[in-house]
């Protein structure tokens, strides 16, 4: 009995103190999707939330939240910014309807509590159909001091959103070269002023392909709204290779300045 409360209050110390290094911790609202496990021990489900509400500060309160919620049991949640693509999303099906595998994009972040460790973590996932662990910001819980930093960040602003890369897309002939581009992030967090600064394509036959491509692809960058505008310089560095082993595609981010994007064609 004193066990359990000596815990109870650990949690409650850990969970106030997050709140404390957040100022006052306001949870998101999230709306409920599917819902694939719900047992007295475990809880397993999809949630969706507004796509501004995946900053770290947000996410930590959302984490505080949902073990209030679902106290004594294991929770995991994976965040949509879609309320749709919550209650159609099908996990690991290849053969998932056109519905399910819309929804894919969608998925931004996910929260895990394991009462046996007590490990508990919060994901942010710009890509949702990249889940290499070069992108996802994990930050581990109780956080008690400072923000923490996102993985994929300009200017201390979090990337949350982008459409995933591929390259080259389907019946394009692929081209090799690198496009500098400069825009700047507004409040809101979207793209403005996206503009090819320099560039090289090899074959030069290419390069409007390659500048439109790399401005397309920046202009679906969203990130965490902030108080100002902050200015934005990339270099996209395409680089095919051709091989006789099964093709594939690596994209690098490192930002601010650069993102390395390597495709294997089949020979």
């Amino acid at each position: 009995m004193i066990r359990a409360s000596v815990r109870t209050f650990a949690i409650g110390a850990a969970l106030s103190c997050a709140a404390s290094a957040f100022g006052d911790c306001h949870a998101p609202h999230y709306r409920r999707g599917r819902v694939l496990v719900d047992k007295q021990s475990d809880i397993v489900f999809f949630i969706s939330i507004r796509l501004g509400d995946f900053t770290p500060e947000r996410l930590i309160c959302l984490a505080g939240a949902l073990r209030r919620e679902f106290p004594g049991r294991n929770v995991s949640a994976s965040v949509f910014i879609s309320h749709r693509a919550a209650l159609s999303y099908v996990p690991g099906d290849i053969d998932a309807p056109q519905a399910a595998k819309e929804a894919q994009p969608k998925l931004h972040g996910s929260y895990d509590y394991d009462k046996k460790t007590h490990e508990e973590h919060v994901d942010i996932l710009p890509d949702g159909d990249n889940s290499g662990p070069e992108i996802i910001t994990r930050i581990d819980l109780p956080v008690t001091t400072g923000t923490p930093a996102c993985k994929v960040a300009v200017n201390g602003r979090c990337l949350l959103e982008l459409r995933h890369i591929r390259y080259p897309p389907g019946g394009e002939i692929a081209a090799d070269g690198q496009v500098t581009l400069t825009g700047s992030i507004r409040r809101d967090g979207t793209m403005a002023g996206v503009a090819v600064v320099d560039a090289k394509a090899d074959p030069p036959s290419r390069q409007t392909f390659l500048d439109n491509f790399a401005a397309g692809y920046l202009r679906t960058w969203r990130f965490e709204p902030g108080k100002r505008e902050d200015g934005v310089r990339n270099t996209f560095d395409f680089e095919i290779t051709l091989s006789p082993l099964p093709g594939g595609q690596r994209v690098e981010f490192h930002l601010p300045g650069e993102v390395r994007v390597q495709t294997n064609l089949v020979l």
